[in-house]
């Protein structure tokens, strides 16, 4: 059961437990976002006392049944999602700024000139925080002002915010990633509180707050699904298995200038490689996850929540007009797939996106195979491949058979499991790390085919690809086979 807000309870019972929360919700707002404003603090409190948590109850009766540590423990999980529902409806806007909100453009070059004449007279960082919290305040409205000052404090000490003054979606995109951030703050220390007082343990309270984070680790040796509140977490940065996981616009736009950055600047040099997870993946199977790594930091696996995002996560554009779709249609960038005829045939029905400069890593291997000589009727599965990588040591193998199977038994039905789990949200654990496993060792696996196959190999690989792609041109939906083809 998911979070949301309870019943009307009786106005005098109402108004008794407003005036217990309302010092609760005062201490939130002053020690998480180090200002306090009585609008916000009045907001935040009437949610407080609405709020139903996932185990259908409210405050009302953890004040009377539980302890002090839980009582804050609650409050402040229920602060997290107050956090989420602004920077939801912040996030909101970052398409439409992109499609042209006056004000905020208005707002945004007023502010630039502002800044550029007063830099050198006056505080340019206080214009900027200013400006801040006006937009923030307009766009969400008095009830947020809170946030507004927390994120007027934060993005007017970072250098680069002045970058994007004159970018609408860029620049709501940076506030909300901030916002993100507090989220994922305030659920690291509810995480500590449940485990302390035993109310949840580690685990258990991480899959409760698991919404609230966007960067993740993954320990193969023992399984382990670690939680960060930035992508600054050293733990994060150490790891040799980083999991990004897009599902805000916020998120979508900085991965978009990223490769915007890696791709173009650099010569198109980038290799990017892309999987998809989903509803029986096909053209009546609906797209849910795109699963993407890329050569710059072939640790890090971003899972885009297109189900989330929907259509408009392939029109976001950035300044320079870099989207989703235009990467994946574009040549000069090279996508490694692993056999990607439904994948596309869902693409290119649902979104009308056509994939180009496809390396299929399927046919990579048929290749490898008839290079030596070896007669090949029927192409191999990317379990088999991993298993005969000798880049990758026992664990990694072993790893990869173990979440592999973990994730069938929850979305296949002959293993007992359901395809609707790619819709369900927040993301069941092991669906996200099994996507993301999925895209993991596609650039590992690139790298050892070239070595292995001769030059001219490459191209036809290249060749076969795109005609892969081309599958979902079929008039009626064709199941693909395990055929090897000629290429």
């Amino acid at each position: 059961m998911q979070a949301g807000h309870g019943g009307m309870m009786p106005q005098a019972a109402q108004q008794q437990l407003f005036q217990q929360l309302h010092p609760v919700a005062n201490q939130i707002l002053q020690v998480f976002l180090e200002n306090k404003s009585e609008e916000s603090t009045n907001a935040f409190t009437m949610f407080l006392l609405n709020f139903t948590f996932s185990d259908n109850t409210m405050m009302s009766s953890t004040l009377s049944n539980q302890t002090e540590i839980v009582v804050k423990g609650r409050a402040l999980e229920a602060f997290a999602h107050w956090v989420q529902t602004k920077s939801r409806d912040l996030d909101q806007m970052v398409p439409l700024a992109q499609a042209g909100m006056n004000f905020v453009a208005e707002r945004l070059q007023n502010c630039k000139r502002q800044l550029q004449q007063e830099s050198f007279q006056s505080d340019a960082k206080g214009v900027l925080a200013e400006f801040v919290y006006s937009i923030v305040v307009n766009m969400l409205g008095g009830d947020s002002a809170c946030l507004a000052n927390a994120l007027a404090g934060i993005v007017s000490a970072q250098e680069e915010s002045l970058q994007v003054t004159d970018q609408p979606a860029a620049f709501i995109s940076l506030l909300v990633r901030k916002l993100e951030e507090i989220q994922a703050k305030v659920s690291k220390v509810v995480m500590e509180l449940y485990n302390d007082s035993n109310f949840f343990a580690i685990e258990d309270s991480k899959s409760l707050l698991m919404q609230f984070f966007r960067y993740y680790t993954v320990q193969t040796k023992s399984g382990r699904l670690e939680v960060h509140e930035s992508c600054t977490d050293s733990g994060f940065v150490d790891s040799p298995f980083r999991v990004k996981l897009v599902d805000s616009f916020g998120h979508l736009m900085e991965l978009l200038e990223h490769l915007e950055d890696i791709c173009f600047k650099n010569g198109h040099d980038v290799v990017l490689g892309v999987d998809f997870e989903g509803v029986k993946l096909c053209r009546a199977g609906e797209l849910c996850l795109i699963q993407m790594t890329c050569s710059d930091d072939p640790r890090t696996v971003y899972v885009l929540d297109i189900y989330s995002l929907g259509h408009r996560a392939f029109s976001l554009a950035t300044s320079h007009g870099l989207t989703l779709k235009s990467i994946l249609e574009d040549r000069a960038i090279r996508k490694v797939w692993f056999d990607p005829r439904n994948d596309v045939d869902a693409l290119y029905h649902q979104f009308g996106i056509m994939p180009e400069a496809i390396f299929d890593l399927q046919l990579a291997e048929v290749a490898d195979r008839r290079a030596r000589g070896l007669p090949v009727q029927y192409v191999q599965g990317l379990q088999k491949c991993l298993n005969n990588c000798p880049s990758l040591d026992s664990e990694q193998k072993n790893f990869a058979d173990k979440i592999n199977k973990l994730g069938k038994q929850l979305f296949e039905p002959n293993c007992g499991g359901d395809y609707e789990i790619f819709r369900r949200r927040p993301l069941h654990p092991v669906i996200l790390v099994y996507s993301a496993h999925d895209s993991r060792y596609m650039l590992l696996l690139y790298q050892h085919y070239l070595g292995a196959i001769p030059q001219e190999w490459v191209q036809r690989v290249l060749d076969g690809g795109d005609q892969r792609a081309r599958w979902c041109l079929h008039v009626e939906y064709v199941v693909p086979n395990s055929d090897a083809p000629d290429f």
